[in-house]
């Protein structure tokens, strides 16, 4: 079962309802392995649908709609909703720049999301949060395809540029702190690269 539960933001929560319970949500705290309070929902609105023979809607199976899809059509779409969405277009830009080993614009890209001069309220810790996990993945894909130094560089950079997160992030639901602390746990394994 797939559900969207919205509250002060939105979470994607997908569970089993019948056999062995699993479920997953997007949420910081769950991220941490905790069943959440999304999780807890989505399912007793399931339990409730059920019961009252209530037909959920199936969500379509967008995986196969997106292979169907032929590969312009496919990039048209991603870049389309990268234009709306500043995480995604982020996400995109620093995958680009990895793979075309230019580590002066992951600087620029990770300077200009992480480096913080006023701060940052709530309803933007969630993005500021996925900066940082997205920095820690480019600094791992440089590390893995055998740039040790530039991945170096980088993670010593990225630790430059969040050294006021703490105190100037709005991190009601902790997901900045989540990520600062993957970046401080690669950055003291760096000594490794």
């Amino acid at each position: 079962m797939y559900a969207t539960v919205s509250g002060q933001q939105r979470y994607r929560v997908r569970f089993t309802p019948a056999g062995t319970f699993s479920w997953d949500c997007d949420c910081p705290w769950a991220s941490e392995g905790n069943c959440c309070k999304h999780v807890v929902a989505a399912a007793l609105v399931h339990l409730y649908e059920r019961e009252h023979g209530i037909a959920s809607p199936q969500v379509p199976d967008t995986a196969s709609y997106l292979h169907g899809l032929d590969h312009g059509r496919l990039v048209d779409l991603l870049l389309e909703e990268a234009e709306r969405s500043p995480a995604l277009a982020l996400e995109l830009e620093v995958r680009a720049a990895v793979a075309a080993s230019d580590l002066d614009a992951l600087h620029a890209l990770f300077e200009g999301v992480l480096r913080i001069s006023d701060p940052v309220p709530y309803e933007q810790a969630a993005d500021y949060a996925r900066a940082v996990h997205s920095a820690v993945d480019a600094v791992q894909e440089l590390e893995r395809s055998g740039r040790e130094e530039d991945a170096r560089e980088l993670c010593d950079a990225v630790c430059s540029f969040t050294g006021e997160a703490e105190e100037m992030v709005e991190d009601l639901d902790g997901a900045v702190d989540t990520a600062l602390e993957r970046l401080r746990e690669y950055s003291g394994d760096s000594d490794a690269l």
